[in-house]
């Protein structure tokens, strides 16, 4: 799997660029990366960009404990940002997506939004704005 974090202090971002044949165990590593990460701080606002990353064999199951295994990490490390962004052009993947939106909202008890590009996603995170909807 393919993981590479960057930390936009400027725009209060953290970048998290994914892709290839995955597992729960090592989507739990790439996102416990961000809290090693220099830049990091608990206000930085996620975005996660999702390239051709196999979540065939990712179940519903997969992505609540996934959930929750970030919700621990977040609050371990006073996490406050109240929005995150993934991003995924593959609309097959975007039916787990919606999904997980749903579940993560509930679990992590803030905004999660799946879109199709980085300009939609970073506009709805910096603005709140979502230029989907009219």
């Amino acid at each position: 799997m393919l993981s590479q974090l960057e930390i936009d202090t400027q725009d209060r971002l953290c970048i998290w660029r994914i892709g290839g044949e995955t597992s729960l165990d090592a989507l739990r590593a790439g996102y416990a990366q961000r809290f090693e990460h220099p830049d990091w701080a608990p206000d930085l606002m996620s975005m996660s960009v999702l390239t051709r990353l196999g979540l065939g064999a990712f179940t519903p199951d997969m992505a609540v404990q996934f959930a929750d295994f970030v919700r621990q990490c977040d609050l371990d490390h006073g996490r406050t940002a109240s929005r995150a962004a993934i991003v995924c052009g593959d609309e097959m993947a975007r039916a787990l997506l919606y999904y997980w939106e749903k579940k993560a909202t509930q679990v992590l008890g803030r905004q999660e939004r799946s879109f199709s590009t980085e300009a939609d996603a970073r506009q709805w995170l910096l603005t709140g704005k979502d230029s989907r909807v009219a």
